[in-house]
């Protein structure tokens, strides 16, 4: 059985299920070359029919994330609609969503558009199925958890969807029963895209930025914003809904927050905002647990996309057991939505636990040569073959150089993983400078991340392997005094954490065998990590898209396939 899962909203992709298997899940923003893409997959729904030399006919079911979808929007409409949150207008869509009726038929038209889209690919109605928005969002929490065998308490948070921006659910014998929603206008993850905005940053791209921030604030200007938000949101009886107190909605905050920052120390908003969000969620998984009794849970939606929030949740006495789905924004309804019309059409206990997030394309080597033949340089570069391209390119890390690495199936999600990759010697703080100066145009404070040897965590990272197997990056982790030394360019300067990609022979034979070799060399077992790709674009698709990097920055040395690209 074939399911197509379809996102066409911020950041959208599509995602195809066979059996109950994950072949591919493929962000439009790779093909489009547009970061965080906001509309309808089309090339991305191509590539998948095409790699996989389907027809409509062959899929049995198409399965859409949301039962509404916001019109698109790129980056300077999404900046006009949060500047416009507080105006009239804003004030008035706010009230018409109120209105079921209006609601209703607004919905009904978003969703026949939605439909005619397919159609123009051939889709007949019949095997369309809209699935609703945080049900998507649990979906790919618990089919990806995939422990079916015992019940696991599951959470979604985001900015809003479908009317909510919060749920929980308890998950059992493959289906999912929810127990709590919260309304869209008390969202905290619209809170934070509203501080994002207001500290003059793009919302739903920047946030990262914030809470790279926030280490750096003095304490106590933190606690003190962090106290004011909290007296902001108040929870109900069993502590499962909140409310913004505020007595109207999170949409229509933006001249009571701009009059809140004013005057504030910018560091110290972004360190309260940050605390307050993971005291915040904190209570709220506490809540749930004591609600249900289930110590094990699950979590999706892009406030999880939050590392630092995600670890104290990890460090919660009452929770035995956590996963994340790795990035887990919108990005990622897409397989919820697949794997959530197939829980109810197909056999749940087909479902193959995720263990690996490379679900993208992967190019030969000798498509790769035609492309560097083809490809019009500016700059005078050798191009060779290796048979041990890891040990050239591990030689060449140990030698203090930055190489970019295109190799294998491209990594789903936000985060690098190796395969489209910008990496170095994690030992040699300096060349963080050179990454962001030269390459990635980063702001200096953000923190870079590191890929380590499943053989070598123990080093390094202060981590329980009964709570979370850290594969994807996508939460942080304290760190043991060797990672200060050997990988320290690649963990948190200030408070000493670390986002890592836990690297095992299984999952990535090519890119452990990289670091395994670069061990050898230097007795490091880890390699600082970050995307490949230019400032505002996202992570490489194509070779010439590597080979755009390469020309356009101070990067001279790329390992693509087993070839190895230097500028002379």
């Amino acid at each position: 059985m074939r399911i197509l899962g379809i996102h066409d909203g911020h950041n959208a992709s599509v995602a195809m299920l066979e059996d109950g298997k994950l072949k591919w899940l493929i962000q439009e923003e790779r093909l489009r070359r547009e970061k965080n893409f906001d509309g309808f997959p089309e090339m991305a729904l191509k590539k998948v029919m095409t790699l996989e030399n389907l027809t409509a006919k062959d899929i049995d079911y198409v399965a859409m994330n949301g039962f509404y979808m916001p019109s698109p929007m790129n980056r300077t409409q999404l900046l006009s609609a949060f500047r416009n949150y507080g105006g009239i207008s804003s004030r008035i869509k706010s009230f018409l969503k109120s209105i079921p009726s209006i609601d209703s038929m607004k919905a009904s038209k978003n969703r026949a558009m939605r439909l005619e889209k397919l159609r123009h690919f051939g889709f007949v109605e019949s095997k369309i199925r809209f699935v609703d928005h945080h049900t998507c969002h649990a979906s790919s929490a618990y089919f990806g958890n995939g422990n079916f065998n015992e019940p696991i308490l599951v959470l979604t948070n985001d900015g809003a969807g479908d009317r909510i921006c919060a749920s929980v659910s308890i998950g059992q014998s493959g289906s999912l029963k929810r127990i709590a929603a919260v309304d869209e206008n008390n969202s905290i993850g619209l809170l934070y895209a509203m501080f994002t905005f207001l500290t003059g940053m793009v919302p739903l791209e920047h946030e990262f930025k914030l809470m790279g921030m926030a280490p750096y604030a003095d304490s106590k200007g933190v606690r003190k914003v962090a106290d004011e938000l909290h007296k902001m949101f108040q929870f109900d009886e069993d502590g499962l809904v909140w409310k913004f107190t505020k007595g109207y909605s999170i949409y229509t905050s933006l001249n009571y927050f701009r009059e809140f920052i004013y005057l504030k120390r910018f560091d110290h908003l972004m360190g309260g905002l940050q605390l307050f969000v993971e005291e915040f969620l904190a209570r709220w998984v506490m809540n749930a647990v004591k609600k249900t009794g289930i110590r094990k849970i699950a979590l999706s939606g892009g406030t999880f996309m939050n590392v630092k929030a995600n670890q104290k949740l990890m460090e919660l006495d009452v929770v035995d057991q956590i996963f994340v789905f790795p990035s887990c924004g919108d990005e990622s309804n897409a397989f919820g939505a697949a794997c959530n019309v197939y829980s109810e059409v197909g056999n749940y206990s087909s479902f193959c636990k995720l263990d690996t997030v490379y679900w993208g394309v992967e190019w030969s080597d000798e498509l790769i040569k035609s492309e560097y033949q083809s490809y019009k340089f500016q700059n005078r570069y050798s191009f060779e073959y290796f048979d041990d391209i890891e040990m050239k390119v591990a030689s060449v890390l140990a030698d203090g150089d930055v190489v970019a690495r295109f190799k294998g199936r491209e990594e789903f999600g936000a985060r690098s993983l190796g395969n489209r990759a910008i990496i170095a010697n994690p030992s040699k703080p300096e060349v963080i400078k050179e990454i962001n100066e030269l390459i990635k145009c980063r702001d200096f404070w953000m923190p870079f991340a590191s890929s380590v040897l499943a053989e070598s965590m123990d080093e390094y990272v202060r981590w329980d392997s009964k709570k979370n197997f850290p594969y994807y990056m996508i939460m942080t982790y304290d760190t043991k005094p060797l990672a200060h030394t050997q990988i320290a360019g690649g963990i948190h300067p200030y408070d000493k954490t670390v986002r890592p990609q836990c690297v095992t022979r299984e999952h990535n034979f090519d890119y452990w065998r990289l670091i395994n070799r670069f061990k050898e060399l230097t007795g490091i077992g880890g390699i600082l990590n970050t995307s490949l790709n230019l400032h505002g674009l996202p992570l490489v698709y194509e070779p010439k898209d590597a080979f755009e990097v390469i020309e356009k920055s101070g990067l001279k040395h790329l390992a693509i396939g087993n070839y190895f690209l230097s500028k002379n």
